[in-house]
């Protein structure tokens, strides 16, 4: 069974894909570093007390950090 949820949900090592955005002012930076529909996510990392998460994506396995308040704006599809 599939399920939607924010990115900032997945636990180290799960993997997702993005299906959309929860607010239409996504940052342009997400956009431009290639996190789009489509895209494959998995959670590397999350620094402690809720900061920011270490997320690898895309074929090239590219590596970024990304606030809480970002991943939770990514809405992804559970695999």
């Amino acid at each position: 069974m599939l399920t939607h949820k924010s990115l900032s949900f997945l636990k180290p090592a799960q993997q997702a894909k993005v299906i959309g955005f929860s607010e239409e002012d996504i940052p342009t930076k997400i956009l431009e570093m290639g996190i789009v529909p489509g895209v494959f996510v998995k959670l590397k990392r999350q620094a402690p007390w809720n900061g920011p998460l270490f997320i690898e994506y895309g074929k090239e396995k590219s590596t970024v950090m990304l606030r809480k308040e970002e991943a939770d704006c990514i809405l992804i599809e559970m695999q």
